[in-house]
């Protein structure tokens, strides 16, 4: 069995509440959109493949802050959990707030990441 591995989570988020209700999902029932899936083709393609990683046909934006997520997650500095909710009646989540969390999480090879699942509304 292979052993779970994913970023440390910060005690509490910038605002001063706990980060305490997050969950550990595997990495592969993680969607991405167009905008991941550019960053991890320059990055990390070969492991997308490896994990399986499904795409979520919407466009996403560009990823702009990967150096300095990448450097925090290299640093061992806690984060917080990403925000996801269940897509459709599924067990894949789309990402709402972290996705260079999770491209990150990919590309250093992490099994799992932390999340925060929401409700549809």
């Amino acid at each position: 069995m292979e052993k779970i591995k994913y970023y440390t989570v910060a005690d509490k988020k910038a605002n001063g509440k706990n980060n305490e209700l997050y969950r550990l999902i595997p990495i592969e029932n993680i969607l991405f959109d167009r905008g991941m899936v550019k960053k991890v083709n320059e990055v990390c393609s070969g492991a997308a493949k490896e994990k399986g990683i499904k795409v979520l046909q919407r466009n996403g934006f560009c990823l702009s802050k990967w150096d300095s997520v990448l450097k925090n997650i290299k640093d061992c500095k806690p984060l917080d959990p990403i925000i996801v909710k269940q897509f459709k009646k599924t067990n894949y989540y789309e990402v709402i707030d972290g996705r260079h969390r999770a491209v990150v999480s990919l590309y250093e090879n992490f099994t799992h990441v932390p999340v925060i699942i929401i409700k549809s509304i």
